[in-house]
């Protein structure tokens, strides 16, 4: 890498940006569609995919396989450090900026997989499966191939580019599981989830490189060199991000660390499948908040007016959209454990209803975490997640080790409502949300849909119809007595206001975006 030279240095972020490109408002909403179609069709058909796997592999192939992703995911180096999100919240597009941010980010993702090559023989002194030592290597390998892609995909999501990122993931996602299908077919057990994971990862980086070496081909004609001052700075911001992002890792595989070591693989797998399904809701919904909503956030930092509007809106969403859908697994847990998995699954069943009542909240805390993060705040975020990670750590392991998988449930719990009360209550003094507002209409709206499903059952006699017709009327019972008493105790004016508020908030973006005055180019 070599060195800019005074012009080129000067100029460097404005030839870096593609000419005649959208306003920033119409991009970010554009790119918000396209992550919202693509997270569908990669949900649609995980979702089928899945079933065809559970159905097929044994409880011990899901623990194990959890298991072992926590151990990769613990000695993963680049999520810690949290570069990718320094680099997309500095300014400047510069050769500088790039030749830095590349060379620290690879060697990150290097050094995962030096660190789980030498933890995996600790495992197995310590007593854990070598299936399982030999799994979180082949997974580090997919991290790291996987971190290539973060280098890419950030390079083009900085540049509001998510259409090329989805594309991608919506051709990838389904081929990465052919060699799935196929192990699981002649018994491969827990290997048939590692190929998936492998393939994608390889699949997804490959193709995002080729498309920033066609969209983005300004950023070759620079010369990529590296800064140690820009370095420090990276650092300074990355690793209190990073920091976070692997107290949030904890926070949602520290449970899968619990249940395998001091219960069992076989347990593990009932619970990871439990969490699968729960977290149904807020997958739909993290794509379009932690991609699409990280960039909106950090251009309208010192917009405190727009900045309010679009939390708030942002918030309404989550709400609106995830409780009915939390509501109606609730509901038909055991049935839809059966219908999906088949019975020798139902042991999941009772972890869904724990865990599913949490689900709404993980879009909620991403949410504010990235709102802390975009807004040049990642402290914030670092302070409330080592909250929650010393909650589950210290109830965690006496939880489980008294009340086995289920104490893990409740632990978990209490770890995320611990947050969501700090978290929101710092957001709030910081944009003028009114909680009580927010969250009390859909809190209230679901008590009385739970308790209206609770007295139905026992006179309608619902328990008595095929399987199928169960689930689908116990699901749209859910959903559609939500949406009714939504409507009932939120005055309709207001209703109608925050509906229509979506479509012309993002046109007010637009135009002003046009004429020069919002904070796109």
């Amino acid at each position: 890498m070599g060195e800019d030279t005074p012009g080129k240095v000067e100029n460097a972020t404005e030839r870096l940006m593609p000419e005649n490109i959208p306003p920033l408002s119409t991009r970010a909403v554009r790119g918000g569609l396209w992550i919202t179609v693509s997270s569908c069709w990669v949900f649609g058909f995980g979702f089928a995919a899945n079933i065809f796997l559970t159905r097929l592999l044994p409880t011990e192939a899901f623990g194990g396989f959890a298991l072992a992703m926590f151990f990769t995911q613990l000695l993963r180096l680049q999520p810690k450090l949290g570069l990718g999100f320094a680099f997309a919240q500095h300014q400047e597009t510069t050769g500088q900026s790039l030749g830095t941010y590349f060379l620290m980010e690879s060697l990150a993702a290097l050094g995962g997989v030096v660190l789980t090559l030498l933890a995996a023989p600790v495992l197995v002194y310590l007593g854990y499966p070598p299936l399982v030592a030999q799994v979180s290597v082949i997974l580090a390998i997919a991290a790291f191939a996987e971190g290539l892609m973060w280098i890419g995909g950030n390079l083009l999501e900085k540049e509001l580019q998510f259409t090329q990122t989805t594309l991608i993931q919506s051709i990838t996602f389904p081929i990465s599981y052919i060699p799935a299908f196929y192990l699981a077919l002649h018994n491969g057990g827990i290997w048939s989830l590692v190929a998936q994971n492998l393939s994608y990862c390889v699949l997804f980086s490959a193709c995002v490189w080729l498309a920033v070496r066609k969209r983005l081909p300004r950023i070759w004609q620079v010369r990529w060199r590296f800064s140690p001052e820009l370095a420090r700075r990276f650092l300074r911001f990355g690793i209190t991000v990073g920091l976070g992002l692997f107290g949030g890792m904890l926070l949602t595989q520290l449970d899968n660390f619990f249940i395998g070591t001091f219960v069992s693989l076989a347990v593990l797998g009932f619970y990871d499948r439990a969490y699968r399904i729960a977290q149904w809701p807020s997958n739909l919904l993290i794509g379009a908040i932690t991609r699409s909503v990280f960039y909106t956030y950090s251009r309208l930092q010192d917009d405190a007016a727009r900045l309010q509007k679009t939390a708030t809106m942002v918030l309404w969403l989550i709400t609106t959209l995830a409780l009915p859908l939390v509501l109606a697994i609730f509901i038909t847990a055991p049935d839809l454990i059966t219908l999906l998995y088949g019975e020798r699954w139902l042991p999941s069943a009772l972890f869904l209803r724990i865990l599913v009542v949490y689900a709404v909240v993980r879009p909620l805390w991403d949410n504010a975490g990235t709102f802390f993060i975009a807004t040049g705040k990642p402290k914030h975020t670092l302070t409330f997640v080592s909250i929650q990670v010393l909650v589950l750590a210290c109830t965690g392991l006496p939880f489980t080790l008294v009340w086995g998988a289920v104490g893990t449930c409740v632990a978990v719990g209490l770890a995320f409502a611990v947050g969501m009360v700090l978290i929101y209550r710092t957001v709030a003094r910081q944009i003028s949300v009114n909680l009580g507002k927010e969250f009390g209409i859909p809190a209230l709206v679901s008590i009385l849909t739970l308790l209206g499903y609770f007295a139905l059952r026992s006179v309608a006699g619902l328990d008595a119809l095929p399987l199928a017709t169960r689930v689908a009327v116990k699901g749209c019972y859910a959903v559609l007595t939500f949406f009714t008493l939504t409507l009932i105790f939120q005055p309709r004016a207001e209703y109608r206001k925050t509906v229509k508020g979506v479509p012309c908030f993002a046109s007010r973006l637009i135009n002003k975006g046009t004429h020069g005055n919002c904070c796109g180019r």
